[in-house]
């Protein structure tokens, strides 16, 4: 099952390594739109039979239908004078193009079965009425047949996925029942079946009567299941005469990706009912009694001009929408109470833009606001990707301004840090491209010309052109010795390359974090380069740093995370937001289960109908993170809005072009509103600032911390900290499985501590530990005629399995396996070494024989 769904993965261009897509796969199975879905998933049968059975329906709608455009391809050749025909040779020439797919003809908005022209063709009275009836019947039984094909095969392509996500729903079950577990994400869809089974109030009493009145706030984001669950709650608090609050702003729901349903709060007091629940339709009856609605009218955070602005900004966005849509902007009108001075300014123009544009036009704002007396810390910057604030605050700092971002300033965005991971795997792998990199990287932070890059590649007396690394290395670090120096941890390591290169950690927040989770990684796993390597690929695109707000440091954050603040300043740098749809439906079609994410090109009516409800919902979602950002501002907003392609940049130039008092100049539309004059207000005495950003200096005898909270990936604050046993017991299993008896025991455990493999503390204890198996009599005497060593050679058993022996000894008419096992003797072991020598036998090895070295024990024990 699994190889078929990497295969079906590889068909639609994915990678075969499906461990990823495997786990967000099975999101579905606990997505809560997807919940009834599932439920008709794990009723359906997927077999083998099933699959051939819909694979030979297929080729038979494909044989049918290329035997029908074969007759009319014959009859054009040998019955027809395709000249006299109107649109002559076109009228032919399109049924041999449609056989050039082989298959039956499924038709697209650019490439239909036959066009409006073709059409026209065949009404002309010259046309034959007999091969016009003819023409029309194929076409009529095409369009009969194209909903049934294309779900088959559609259906076809998911089958293995289905079946695959059948099983993995069946795995989980089992687990959770053997297990006595259920996950988090269960819980609200488990109260609701409780709320549905038992009497309502009975399944509350349980829970405890301890509150009487409910507030809840941000409503617009809250998910359906979870306003049903509560509304038990609310219902009995009504019926007892208690006071409840719910408040939000559909206008402000930009959480939908988190099953949030604005509509529910568009409803209120009345519950949002789209099913036609009469019990629901009952409970809701009452509500509307109960309950009224009040709109907030009076805005006292932004200034006047700010405010007027968007209410007639987004007043005629509201004309662009649809009736859906338009029903969360249907209070959008708010009256200012403020009386500060306020400004906008914003251009807008179709055209392409780098970073280093945007960051530029940043900067002229920053600065204006500067120089009007604003601080650095009053101005917030605002976007909707990660992605794209990491790389303005990265291109900020470099200009010298200081920024505070909890999302942003990725470690891995800085050269220091990435050359400082180049070296590692320099000391780790040795390999030429490793070598190249990192000296590519060095000469471009030195800002050193690429023809000195160029001048390393040189040529052999032999005539091989090859990499001289040892040139560079006496070039810029005097001798291989102090370039590769000697360490004893992977922390010593990064400290002493950083020593080398004269990196200054009070200097650069970056490498200094970059020590932190090292250091921290030797705390949980111990010193492997390798796997510290490993882990850093996998989390370097969440590992950032994050400094202390105060008003020298300029705030930059994504637009959901601004929701429920406000800003003196606000610094929009694009709203051309991505419409895209790019999430993946699971669809119940008559028989089938579909999984796919919806185009323009749907011919599946289902799959149309979700196509269009979502293309409006995500340019809902894009218009509502615009509102929320334009929001934000209490003095100014700017905004830059240079746009291409068919993005949300180009419905915000239209709107903005409608706009009164604009300037266009050389094709950019630009509007100012209201007076860098800024109204003084008196500041209370009581009224403590926040202290400005330390900057640490080098001070010898004082113990340094820096003045900057380091932010990690949620996965560095597990605890699964490896014990200093099982380090221990890691590092003589790698051991051993090198060493023979005619290893050098001291040597061997050197090599291993330089490439950070080995920990310097253990390294007394292993050598006791390894020179007692060496010299083992019996351990020895296994060695004895030997031909060769295999140590830690994988042998693939099938496409998913593989073993790895620790040692291997192959003699001429016998076979040993040694395991070395650290703790105490467990039935596990001999099941393990048992199936290795069940593969050597299969494979023809001689007189296969097991044994299991127990270092704890000082024992070697032959197995069978």
């Amino acid at each position: 099952m699994v190889i078929k769904y990497a295969e079906s993965n590889l068909e639609e261009g994915n990678s075969w390594n499906i461990r990823r897509k495997l786990v967000e796969f099975g999101k579905i199975l606990t997505s809560e739109k997807n919940k009834k879905k599932v439920e008709i998933l794990m009723e359906m049968t997927f077999t083998m039979d099933q699959h051939k059975e819909l694979m030979r329906r297929k080729k038979e709608m494909d044989k049918t239908f290329l035997q029908d455009v074969d007759v009319f391809i014959v009859k054009f050749e040998n019955e027809i004078d395709v000249k006299s025909l109107p649109g002559k040779s076109n009228v032919s020439r399109r049924f041999k193009t449609i056989r050039k797919q082989d298959c039956f003809y499924i038709s697209t908005n650019s490439s239909p079965l036959f066009t409006e022209k073709y059409f026209q063709n065949m009404e002309n009275e010259d046309f034959p009425f007999n091969l016009k009836n003819d023409i029309l019947y194929f076409y009529e039984k095409w369009k009969g047949n194209l909903q049934e094909y294309v779900k088959t095969k559609l259906f076809l392509a998911n089958f293995f996925n289905m079946a695959l996500l059948q099983f993995m729903a069946k795995a989980l079950r089992k687990i959770k029942v053997e297990d006595q577990m259920i996950l988090i994400s269960e819980f609200s869809s488990l109260i609701a079946e409780l709320i549905q089974k038992e009497n309502t109030l009975y399944v509350y009493e349980r829970l405890g009567t301890r509150f009487q009145h409910f507030l809840l706030d941000e409503f617009q984001d809250t998910s359906h299941m979870q306003w049903l669950n509560i509304v038990p709650l609310i219902h009995d608090s009504l019926g007892n005469n208690k006071k409840n609050l719910i408040v939000g702003d559909a206008k402000q729901s930009i959480y939908r990706f988190k099953n949030g349903l604005a509509e529910q709060f568009i409803e209120l007091p009345r519950i949002y009912n789209p099913d036609k629940n009469s019990q629901i339709k009952e409970v809701s009856d009452f509500f509307i009694t109960m309950g009224n609605t009040e709109e907030l009218e009076f805005n006292y955070r932004s200034s006047p001009t700010i405010v007027n602005f968007n209410n007639d900004f987004f007043e005629d966005f509201k004309q662009t929408m649809s009736s859906k849509t338009a029903s969360y902007y249907k209070s959008i009108h708010q009256t200012p109470k403020s009386e500060i001075n306020g400004l906008i300014t914003i251009k807008s123009m179709q055209a392409k833009t780098e970073d280093e544009q945007i960051v530029s036009q940043i900067i002229e704002w920053i600065e204006e606001c500067k120089i009007d007396g604003f601080d650095y810390g009053d101005i917030c910057i605002l976007g909707d990707k990660n992605k794209n604030l990491n790389n303005w605050a990265i291109l900020l700092t470099e200009e010298g301004y200081s920024v505070v971002s909890s999302e942003s300033l990725l470690i891995d965005s800085d050269k220091m840090v990435r050359l400082t991971i180049n070296y590692l795997y320099w000391r780790l792998r040795y390999t030429s491209n490793d070598k190249k990199k990192f000296i590519e990287l060095y000469l471009k932070l030195k800002n050193k010309d690429f023809s000195i890059y160029q001048s390393y590649f040189k040529t052999s007396k032999e005539g091989y052109r090859y990499f001289d690394d040892e040139s560079f290395i006496l070039d810029f670090f005097k001798s291989k010795n102090e370039f590769l120096f000697h360490y004893e941890s992977i922390y010593d390591l990064i400290q002493g390359f950083y020593r080398i290169l004269d990196f200054n950690e009070l200097e650069n927040p970056y490498i200094h974090h970059l020590a932190d989770v090292c250091f921290d990684f030797e705390l949980k796993k111990g010193p492997n380069l390798r796997l510290f390597l490993e882990e850093y690929e996998r989390t370097k695109k969440k590992i950032a740093v994050q400094i202390p707000e105060s008003k020298d440091s300029i705030r930059i954050m994504t637009v959901h995370k601004s929701k429920g603040l406000e800003f003196p300043v606000v610094i929009l740098p694009t709203v051309d937001y991505n419409l895209q749809i790019k999430e993946h439906f699971l669809v119940n079609t008559d028989d089938f289960i579909i999984y796919k994410k919806p185009s323009s090109s749907e011919i599946i009516q289902e799959l149309i109908d979700i196509y269009k409800e979502e293309e409006e919902q995500v340019r809902t979602d894009s218009t509502n993170i615009c509102y929320v950002a334009m929001t934000r501002p209490v003095e100014r907003l700017y905004i830059q809005n240079y746009f291409n392609g068919k993005k949300f940049g180009t419905f915000f130039h239209d709107i903005l072009s409608q706009q009164k008092n604009i300037e266009i100049i050389d094709n950019e539309v630009l509007l100012t509103i209201g007076s860098r004059f800024r109204t003084i207000e008196d500041e209370e005495d009581d009224i403590i600032k926040p202290p400005s950003i330390y900057h640490p200096k080098n001070i010898s005898d004082k113990l340094w911390f820096p003045d900057i909270s380091l932010r990690d990936h949620e996965d560095l604050d597990s605890t699964d900290y490896l014990s200093s046993e099982m380090q221990f017991g890691i590092q003589f299993h790698l051991l051993a499985s090198k060493i023979d008896q005619d290893s050098s025991v001291e040597e061997v455990i050197k090599k291993y501590i330089e490439e950070g493999e080995v920990d310097q503390s253990n390294a007394e204890e292993l050598s006791q530990k390894l020179n007692e198996l060496i010299n083992f009599p019996e351990y020895r005497s296994l060695f004895e005629n030997k031909i060769s060593v295999l140590n830690e050679q994988s042998f693939i058993i099938d496409s998913t399995t593989n073993i790895r022996p620790d040692k291997i000894i192959l003699k001429k008419d016998e076979t040993i396996i040694i395991d070395y096992k650290t703790g105490m003797p467990e039935n596990k072991d001999i099941k393990q070494i048992t199936t290795y020598q069940s593969v050597l036998n299969e494979m023809d090895y001689p007189n296969v024989r097991c044994y299991l070295y127990y270092s704890s024990l000082g024992e070697l024990r032959l197995v069978g």
